[in-house]
């Protein structure tokens, strides 16, 4: 009796053991597979430097306001020139639009995505930054005019 406990328990072990050689050591983790890009967020705020016609890919942008990605766009050149793509939407006084909608002057905010190593990649070496796709456009309208009334007189 005992010597079959002992009989079964090396058989066990023996049994563990060699599912555990015949594992895959990286799990999964090779080196195969392609890096996947992180996407960062770029916000930026200005106006229309340009009055986009139907049929155009892209506009220009003068930079007012942005987040820290958006400061190296605008530090790059301004205007900022901002591509648009099949899945950028628009809207316009909280109504969905058109990219032809959009006037020159007009103050806009546009929302895209890079991948975080290809700007990384572009500062360290001196490449200019990669292409903006506008995800999102808000249009927001021409600046209101201020008023020429004086109500302390």
């Amino acid at each position: 009796m005992r010597f079959t406990k002992l009989v079964t328990a090396g058989l066990a072990t023996a049994a563990l053991a060699a599912s555990g050689a015949t594992a895959d050591p990286g799990h999964g983790k090779s080196g195969s597979h392609a890096p996947r890009c992180k996407p960062a967020p770029v916000m930026l705020a200005g106006t229309l430097a340009n009055d986009p016609v139907p049929g155009d890919l892209s506009f220009q942008l003068t930079v007012k306001h942005a987040n820290k990605l958006g400061r190296l766009y605008a530090k790059a050149g301004n205007p900022v020139t901002v591509d648009v793509g099949d899945k950028t939407n628009y809207r316009k006084a909280g109504a969905v639009s058109t990219l032809d909608a959009l006037a020159q002057n007009d103050r806009v905010r546009v929302f895209a995505k890079v991948c975080r190593a290809d700007v990384k990649k572009a500062k360290q070496s001196g490449d200019p930054l990669p292409d903006l796709i506008a995800r999102l456009v808000l249009d927001k309208g021409p600046k209101p005019e201020a008023s020429s009334d004086s109500a302390g007189e």
